[in-house]
């Protein structure tokens, strides 16, 4: 009897102290614990951050989600010209929306060309990329030229009703358009999905951590370069530019370096099998000044990799370094394993 007084005794302390801590109209203050006022300070300043800062803070705290890599398609037959016209766009932003009946989701950006093109055919696939398949993810994302075909050297079939299937695919959705709204920067398309294809064999999706908020495409291949997961066949020297670009973009010259010696040396190391010549350390800071030099220069700081390319074209040109260089110089063992200054005109 006592036993049941006693619970009786604490339950009623119990719901007391529920009912003046959730339904009071003025709670007490919690107690100034170091603790406490840690947790709450940042809040209290997030409250009052301004929207640009909150556009800011979102972009950081994205950064810790892991995005699943698609590439959407679509065909449409041009009887004029007798041909399709197939287009694809990767995106980061794919979803499942409903069971019954199945319906999935993906963003575009606003203006995309791939979202007029779905407007008209009504119908699209959706391409779930395996961890192999990073030269498909970066490929569709850059823009394609009017006249390009982009699935000219992507392997692929094409259905009955005309839709582009990238084989090697871990999953493919493809669907009819449900509907579509504009959301902030992106449209959100919904897919009344019509039938499903599964890979058979185990392979690991590719997924990415957002560095900075640049394309789905950048995202990817320093994703892939970090992890050495990048195919050789695509280390090439517009990947350097690239590699060099992001890297020097997200953290300054100064800090850019350490990043790209040591990826590149990792890299070099994870194929070298296939590696000829190794790492050179005059030829990488060379580079590094010149592709710094260039960012530097530029007047639009939100430009892509693309843009930025063809505004500098002068950094694939092969004969670049001997025009700084002397063969001779630049050849030398200690030229590879120490900077060297230029020998013939000094760097800009």
């Amino acid at each position: 009897m006592r036993a049941i007084t006693f619970i009786r005794t604490r339950l009623s302390k119990y719901s007391l102290y529920l009912s003046s801590r959730f339904f009071s109209a003025s709670p007490p203050d919690p107690p100034d614990h170091p603790e406490v006022l840690l947790r709450k300070q940042p809040l209290l300043e997030h409250l009052r951050l301004s929207s640009l800062e909150t556009c800011e803070a979102f972009k950081s705290a994205m950064r810790k989600v892991p995005q699943q890599v698609v590439v959407v398609t679509t065909g449409l037959y041009q009887p004029e010209l007798r041909t399709w016209l197939k287009r694809g766009v990767t995106c980061s932003t794919f979803s499942s929306v409903s069971y019954h009946p199945p319906i999935i989701s993906f963003c575009l950006n606003q203006g995309s060309r791939l979202h007029e093109l779905i407007k008209t055919t009504g119908k699209f696939a959706v391409h779930v990329l395996a961890q192999d398949q990073v030269q498909q993810g970066i490929h569709f994302s850059k823009p394609a030229l009017d006249s390009e075909c982009q699935f000219f050297k992507v392997p692929h079939v094409q259905g009955e009703e005309g839709l582009p299937i990238i084989l090697g695919s871990l999953a493919v959705f493809v669907c009819d358009s449900h509907s579509y709204h504009g959301v902030g920067d992106h449209t959100v398309w919904y897919g009344n999905v019509t039938g499903v294809s599964v890979s058979e064999t185990l392979h690991d999706p590719l997924i990415y951590f957002v560095r900075k908020f640049r394309s789905v495409g950048d995202e990817i291949f320093i994703t892939a370069f970090e992890t050495a997961t990048l195919p050789f066949e695509n280390w090439t020297h517009e990947a350097h530019l690239r590699m060099a670009w992001n890297y020097i973009t997200d953290h300054g010259k100064e800090k850019a370096v350490p990043y790209i010696k040591l990826g590149i040396q990792k890299y070099n190391e994870k194929n070298r099998d296939k590696i000829k010549t190794g790492y050179h350390e005059t030829i990488t800071m060379f580079f590094i000044h010149l592709v710094s030099d260039a960012i530097v220069s530029s007047v639009n700081a939100n430009e892509s990799f693309e843009e930025f390319l063809i505004r500098n074209q002068h950094l694939v040109n092969k004969d670049l370094l001997f025009e700084y260089y002397n063969k001779e110089t630049l050849f030398q063992e200690d030229a590879r394993n120490r900077f060297i200054e230029p020998d013939k005109k000094s760097l800009p």
